[in-house]
């Protein structure tokens, strides 16, 4: 091996002189190194679940604006999304998706896969430069698409993310080649077109901005902290080019906060740096914790819990493991000899993947909201936890090889266990959703003018953050019928809760009268620290001015009118790619939350921020107790009477158990107020002091089909309006 140069002497290039990397490669065939793994992850990904995902939250509400606005490609403060004034690009991808086909979810999918493709490449292209392992190049660059710690990478509410990081990624890669270039003329032209990058992904996402330090990172992995600063002081025009693109965000983030009422002054307040202060310790305890230790403590417990095979998933792995050993094969490329140089080359990338793990994650210490919830907040913290994986493979290379394969094959399989769960997660939503959507559009013609449309809704659908609320509803309905539904009110039924909710997140009523309905806003209430809620008068729309549908019933009403005839055009189409998912099925795999047996386990999320949509009503949002590895998801019980249906498929000549937890309550007692009821039938309670509730289940009550589970009890007007929080809800055979 040939010893470095002297100090004084013009920097080595980028690829390290242990490097066994063959840089005579063709440019193509080295590229295809780092392309080929990464595609075969994700078609991997995409195989059992086909393109079915569609939008599930502000997906739709982008959509609406596109149907109401046109399309737009910045949200500057003068576009019909100026709250987004401080992330103008955050709608590119969306836009151009809807540019590229406006009647179905088709290229979202493929900008999505686009954008996780580049992620792997570029991880891989950096992991091969600083390690001279293609075959750790290609683990990294399989570990930063199935890196179990964020839960929104496979969904559309990530796609600008995952751009403004795949471009944060792609920027700072093109830098580092462009370092690696002898004309200097080259070098500069090159490192403007990596800034240009990396200014679009701050542009797209703020939280990029801190990953501008990727290429000092991986200098000082490479050389260490003296060497690495000499060369960034031997190329500083390269390097302050570089800069320049972070530079441009923050003077443009400068100008326009004074400008815009912004999503992020509404998440971070007034004083962040009171905020920090108060968050820092999370950045350790749950930012770190979970990018090292708690995503893995996931993926195990998925894989052991919710698979009812695991055939696909084995195919995956020996698909993954064949790839490997076939690009292996075809590059001649063999492990680097463990010197203490590659060791400490090692020791600095796992130092180097901390760090980038704490940058990743230190955007959403202002936002105490984000610090309940792993959705995002993660994204950016993956690449350095990838990394620091491969420093440990690499360092226990070293110890033992065949130890290391197995841990490898262990990162591999993990990985892809929890991010085919999430894919299989999100598509469930999306059939539910599709099922409401479709029969919305089975009832209605679009026909509305200037009335007000209202659903009826029998199913107790409509009514959490994951099933069509406002905006959500709105939008979705606006793209199927290709202009502006935005007058659009929703009834639960039979318990008449409006959907509409107010700051503690309790629902109003709705009153039918002979010629109007009454919407009554939530009841004024108080609690500690919050002063008397305001009570807002009724709105109250004459039935002239209505057209009601009914959704969720097993058979519509008489006088229900007939189902709309198809609409040629946008309309059909863009029903059609409901109805392909609606009507879509998981293909060679199968996960047992979709068996319908004799056992009801209820919690309001089993995994953390991969909530369930309540299928009910009278519940609060979920809430997450961030633990240090099992997260507790509760729901606090709002109105009067709260419910929860479920599928059942009871034997027969059987008795069952209903068990609960209900961990809070307000001032009011649950054993002395609280009455349960299955399918209209009273159930003798037990309950402990603790909160813990049973009740046997005598045999005919429970039902094959949908069941509802009542809970009756006074709320609190002194406490926020609330009655008791629930924990969980558990029915099985005595």
């Amino acid at each position: 091996m040939s010893e470095r140069p002297l100090m004084n002497a013009s920097p080595p290039c980028f690829t390290p002189k242990y490097s066994t990397v063959d840089n005579r490669r063709p440019f193509v065939r080295r590229w295809l190194v780092h392309i080929i793994p990464a595609i075969v992850v994700i078609v991997l990904l995409w195989i059992p679940f086909g393109f079915t995902l569609t939008g599930l939250i502000e997906e739709w509400g982008v959509l609406g604006l596109f149907v109401q606005h046109g399309v737009f490609f910045l949200a500057d403060p003068s576009s019909p999304l100026p709250l987004h004034a401080m992330r103008p690009l955050t709608i590119l991808p969306h836009a151009v998706a809807f540019c590229l086909d406006n009647d179905s979810f088709f290229f979202w999918h493929v900008l999505l896969m686009l954008a996780l493709l580049i992620k792997g490449s570029t991880v891989s292209y950096i992991t091969e430069k600083l390690t001279g392992s293609t075959g750790l190049a290609i683990i990294a660059s399989i570990l930063v698409i199935v890196y179990p710690a964020d839960t929104m990478q496979l969904s559309f509410r990530g796609l600008h993310i995952n751009w403004a990081l795949s471009l944060a990624l792609l920027g700072s890669t093109l830098f580092l080649h462009a370092l690696s270039l002898q004309s200097k003329l080259r070098r500069c032209l090159i490192s403007v077109a990596a800034s240009t990058l990396f200014a679009a992904a701050c542009f797209m996402y703020e939280a990029s901005l801190l990953l501008a330090c990727i290429p000092v990172l991986v200098l000082f992995c490479r050389d260490g902290l003296k060497p690495a600063l000499m060369q960034i002081i031997q190329k500083l025009p390269e390097h302050a080019i570089w800069l320049a693109g972070a530079l441009a965000y923050l003077a443009y983030a400068i100008r326009t906060a004074p400008l815009v009422n912004s999503y992020q002054a509404s998440v971070a307040g007034t004083d962040w740096l009171t905020t920090i202060k108060a968050t820092y310790p999370k950045l350790f305890s749950v930012g770190l914790l979970r990018s090292t230790f708690g995503g893995w403590f996931d993926a195990i417990r998925i894989t052991a819990q919710e698979y009812s095979n695991y055939d696909y998933l084995i195919f995956g792995c020996v698909i993954l493991f064949l790839t490997i050993a076939v690009i292996l094969k075809l590059t001649n490329n063999t492990q680097a000899n463990y010197s203490r140089n590659v060791i400490a080359v090692n020791i600095r990338l796992a130092i180097s993947g901390i760090i980038l793990i704490l940058l990743g994650y230190f955007p959403f210490l202002i936002s105490y909201s984000h610090l309940l919830i792993s959705q995002r907040t993660f994204l950016f913290a993956t690449p350095g936890a990838a990394l620091l994986v491969i420093a440990l493979l690499g360092l226990g290379y070293s110890i033992s090889k065949h130890l290391t394969y197995l841990c490898a094959g262990f990162f591999v399989a993990a990985g892809l266990s929890f991010q085919l769960y999430q894919f299989h997660h999100y598509v469930e939503i999306s059939k539910i959703q599709a099922g409401v959507l479709n029969e919305v559009t089975e009832i209605f013609d679009g026909k509305i003018e200037n009335k007000t449309l209202l659903i009826l809704d029998y199913g107790n659908r409509l009514d959490y953050r994951w099933m069509l609320l406002n905006e959500g509803l709105t939008g979705s309905l606006s793209f199927l019928y290709n202009k502006p539904v935005t007058n659009v009110q929703v009834c639960h039924m039979p318990s008449r809760h409006w959907q509409y909710s107010d700051e503690l997140g309790r629902k109003g009523q709705c009153v039918e009268n002979a010629q109007d309905w009454t919407f009554q806003f939530p009841t004024s209430v108080s609690g500690p620290g919050f002063p008397a809620s305001v009570q807002h008068p009724d709105r109250v729309i004459p039935k002239s001015s209505i057209v009601t549908v009914e959704i969720g019933r097993n058979q519509r009403a008489s006088g229900q009118s007939q189902p709309a005839s198809v609409v040629q055009g946008p309309i059909k189409e863009r029903r059609d790619s409901i109805l392909e998912t609606l009507n879509s099925k998981t293909r060679f795999i199968s996960f047992r939350d979709e068996i319908v047996n004799d056992r009801y386990d209820w919690t309001f999320g089993k995994w953390w921020s991969m909530e369930i949509p309540t299928h009910g009503t009278g519940w609060r949002e979920t809430e997450w107790e961030v633990r240090y590895f099992n997260h507790q998801p509760t729901a606090w019980k709002v109105e009067k009477e709260a419910t929860l249906l479920f599928e059942f498929a009871p034997k027969q000549a059987t008795t069952y158990e209903l068990k609960g937890t209900f961990n809070a309550f307000s001032s009011i007692s649950p054993s002395s107020s609280m009455s349960i009821s299955l399918n209209g039938k009273a159930l003798a309670v037990q309950w402990s002091g603790s909160g813990d509730f049973q009740a046997m289940i005598d045999e005919g009550v429970l039902t094959s089909g949908t069941n509802t589970l009542e809970f009756n009890s006074p709320t609190d007007d002194s406490y926020y309006g609330l009655s008791a929080r629930l924990a969980g809800v558990h029915i099985a055979p005595l």
